[in-house]
């Protein structure tokens, strides 16, 4: 995810158990990041020679910052004042304690005890402080990390190498340019095709630059046809469980720019009204977007009653089997809650209940994509690819998160095993949609 000053890779396996070490505040331990490997270095504090060693070269070990208690119990204010939009009643007794002055550490086992699940909201939420003050730290002097674009972009594809580059130099790549690396790729073997690709008529080069141009005068940048591209590796910020944070992420960046306003403003980013406004204004400026491109191409907004929509989630009966296998993963939940399990607090947990119900959510996606190829609807094709490969990585983080939990607990390993082998015949299922 960064690339230190030197060149060392910070990879986002390493990126979490940094955010886990900076939440660590017991004493017991002091964290360093080790400039030359970039691996993350735990000395217990009564090793006294193992520190010394250390402490003799402050240029190769780098210390952690730390989250305070109270930066934690800050955060979880602003957390309990969202869960008034669908818990009110939780927010209301959360609230009181709060005022009473409970430590951070009570509140959380209030939440914990709290059948509604929230405590897992709340811990996505955590997350997210956690990775804040990484990017300011490891940001900053002396390790002046930058983002690794190799993360977002595969170093393999031309059209990658392309954009990558264009992003470095914060350039508009022109279509003669874009052409040039598609063709690039299709000579390595890449599926790659649309108008693009298909000559050079110089109506149809007329048409794509009056499609350029007006664009542009939209603010928008122009990179082609639908068919000429891969779905940008920023758009992983709308389904991981870990955005990248980046302050240019069409995703995050946008998020952040929202938050600065509100708070310049002296109002509450993370309040429901600063939220609602947002949301508000993004749909209004899309919404005035659309309305603009089809008055300019001669569209007209009429009959949109008569498209034809997929079927409802239930009506296809492998979403009813995924649904039934994310119950599976709820009730054992419950069951850990009420007998105090603690891995239900690990980050394999956390990978499981989000990707979980993300797995729920894009099959059914990926069931309404094949209704649209199957109705004639060229949008399911170019979403079906995409959504395979969000399908595939669930499942690799879900495999590898059940693993770890299998190895590690005891009281619900027979639990988990059976959810395990459930999910290995939802993957087959799910391969063929």
């Amino acid at each position: 995810m960064y690339i230190l000053s030197n060149g060392v890779k910070i990879s986002e396996k390493m990126h979490q158990r940094l955010c886990q070490a900076i939440k660590d505040i017991s004493k017991k331990y002091i964290y360093f990041l080790d400039m030359e490997t970039g691996k993350l270095v735990k000395i217990s504090r009564v090793s006294r020679q193992k520190l010394t060693m250390i402490e003799k070269k402050p240029q190769r070990f780098i210390p952690l910052p730390k989250v305070s208690k109270d930066e934690r119990r800050k955060r979880f204010v602003y957390f309990v004042e969202e869960l008034g939009i669908i818990g009110l009643e939780l927010q209301k007794r959360l609230s009181k304690e709060i005022k009473k002055g409970l430590s951070i550490d009570e509140l959380e086992k209030i939440l914990e005890k709290d059948s509604s699940g929230w405590i897992h909201g709340w811990v996505q939420d955590e997350q997210s402080l956690l990775a804040e003050r990484i990017k300011e730290w490891i940001t900053s002097p002396p390790l002046n990390a930058e983002d690794d674009l190799d993360y977002w972009y595969d170093d393999d594809c031309p059209v990658c190498q392309f954009m990558k580059k264009m992003e470095k130099e914060n350039k508009t790549p022109t279509i003669k340019e874009t052409k040039k690396a598609f063709l690039k790729a299709k000579e390595r073997g890449a599926v790659v095709g649309g108008p693009l690709l298909k000559g050079d008529k110089e109506a149809k080069g007329d048409k794509e630059e009056e499609e350029r141009e007006y664009m542009e005068k939209q603010g928008l940048k122009y990179i082609g046809k639908i068919n000429d591209f891969k779905m940008p590796k920023w758009m992983e910020c709308t389904w991981r469980r870990v955005p990248c944070g980046r302050n240019d992420c069409p995703i995050c960046g946008k998020i952040k720019k929202d938050r600065q306003k509100h708070i310049e403003k002296g109002e509450d980013p993370d309040d429901i009204k600063s939220v609602l406004e947002d949301v508000k204004q993004n749909f209004k400026q899309t919404l005035e977007m659309i309305k603009k491109d089809c008055e300019a191409r001669g569209i007209e907004l009429t009959n949109v009653e008569n498209i034809k929509e997929p079927p409802e989630p239930e009506e296809f009966p492998l979403y009813c089997e995924a649904e039934k296998w994310n119950k599976e993963i709820f009730k054992v939940t419950v069951e850990a809650e009420l007998s105090g399990s603690w891995w239900i607090y690990t980050e394999a947990a956390a990978d499981l209940f989000w990707y979980a119900n993300t797995l729920l959510a894009k099959t059914y996606r990926q069931l309404c994509n094949r209704w649209h190829i199957e109705n004639g609807d060229e949008y399911g094709e170019f979403d079906y690819q995409y959504t395979k490969y969000v399908l595939e990585e669930c499942f690799k983080i879900l495999k590898n998160a059940l693993k770890e939990l299998v190895g590690n607990n005891y009281l619900q390993k027979r639990e988990l095993k059976l959810i395990y082998s459930n999910l290995l015949k939802l993957e087959k299922q799910i391969n063929k949609i």
